[in-house]
């Protein structure tokens, strides 16, 4: 069982603080949404472009199971340096 899947009061202010981290990554950072998406999508993303917007500016949800797909592509991209590029 993972973190998610636990009863209990964190998790709805994990992921609140995963969104806002995400946010605040995208909005100073260099990396353009349709670089990201790909990038997110080639991971095995499977939200849409127009949600992962949505989500980057803190205006919608993603299933958690997403938020930890783009939280691993943002450091996968930072890790490889290809962020911004």
């Amino acid at each position: 069982m993972n973190d998610w899947d636990a009863p209990g009061p964190g998790i709805p202010e994990r992921a609140s603080e995963q969104r806002r981290c995400a946010a605040v990554w995208y909005r100073d950072g260099s990396t353009g949404l349709a670089r990201l998406w790909t990038y997110f999508y080639g991971i095995g993303g499977d939200a849409d472009e127009m949600a992962l917007d949505a989500y980057l500016h803190e205006l919608g949800d993603l299933p958690p199971s997403q938020m930890n797909l783009l939280a691993l592509a943002i450091q996968e991209m930072d890790a490889e340096g290809t962020a911004g590029t």
